[in-house]
């Protein structure tokens, strides 16, 4: 008796398990390895189910199997296409791999249906700017900046989208606005050693030198391996006068990336300059090689 009693006791606790809840807590814990066989099994009790499609999707891409997550996801949006969270995980996925063209309608779709959704209009100004070449599209800074001024409306402290608003600017010939919006963006976090860089190009563009080689100098001290900050550096003093200084942080830059053909032409130019005509050769010579694809001989 008490071995029946048992056995039906194990039979109705294996039918109140929920695999789905289950999976679904691993997943927010971030057991992904644990939470995968779980979502797989209620997939296949229902295998039209777009919340279990979806979850399925989501434990997929956190593991990294892109190309089966994205099956998933898809098929999660098609059953169910009024759901954000669906439209806006597969639109991230595409963004991640770097899917751009693809990725734009999926997040404009998902902007519709949670204007508040900040994260989806970010991704999707970045692959509006990403996928101009292939789309085409006129307005697209328009296009980028409505998103993007949406965000800074909304929460001016969201990361990064003063940054990219300046990008938007510096490409269609707005330094002076661009300077603004990464003076905000630097003021808000200090730590973007980026957008510090992109100021400093700005300022240098803008023949204010000292200011830009301010911006380098922090940078440097942030990010001393960033051999595009080394490089913006010897600009700067090469502007202002200051040959010497130019030269060290030319060779930084050529040092910690060989293969930054315009470091290596600046360093040129600087060794021209200061009449070291063979060093100046080799470093043209190294320029043309890089610029052409050619590997550089030693």
């Amino acid at each position: 008796m008490r071995t029946i009693l048992a056995c039906l006791l194990a039979l109705s606790a294996l039918a109140q398990r929920n695999p789905y809840q289950e999976a679904l807590e691993k997943y927010q814990s971030k057991q992904y390895e644990k939470a995968l066989p779980l979502a797989e099994e209620a997939l296949r009790g229902d295998s039209n189910n777009p919340a279990y499609l979806h979850l399925c999707g989501s434990i997929l891409a956190a593991l990294s199997q892109f190309y089966l997550a994205e099956d998933n996801l898809r098929k999660a949006v098609a059953l169910a296409p009024a759901q954000p969270a669906f439209e806006y995980d597969l639109g991230a996925l595409l963004h991640q791999e770097k899917k751009y063209v693809e990725a734009v309608p999926v997040l404009k779709r998902a902007v519709a249906l949670d204007p508040e959704n900040l994260m989806a209009r970010m991704m999707l100004a970045r692959s509006y700017v990403f996928s101009y070449h292939e789309l085409q599209i006129p307005n697209f800074a328009e296009l980028t900046l409505e998103q993007l001024n949406y965000i800074a409306k909304k929460d001016p402290r969201f990361p990064g989208v003063h940054h990219h608003i300046a990008l938007v600017y510096i490409n269609s010939g707005e330094p002076a606005k661009a300077v603004d919006e990464l003076n905000t963006e630097i003021g808000l976090y200090p730590g973007n050693t980026q957008a510090r860089v992109e100021l400093g190009e700005t300022l240098f563009q803008l023949n204010q030198y000292h200011k830009a080689e301010e911006q380098f100098l922090i940078a440097a001290k942030q990010a001393p391996q960033m051999a595009s900050v080394h490089y913006g550096l010897a600009k700067a003093y090469k502007a202002e006068g200051q040959t010497s200084k130019a030269v060290t942080a030319a060779r930084r830059c050529t040092e910690l990336d060989p293969a930054f053909a315009d470091g290596h032409y600046l360093l040129g130019q600087l060794y021209r300059e200061t009449e070291q005509a063979k060093l100046a050769r080799q470093q043209f010579t190294l320029f043309r090689q890089l610029k052409s694809g050619a590997a550089p001989s030693h």
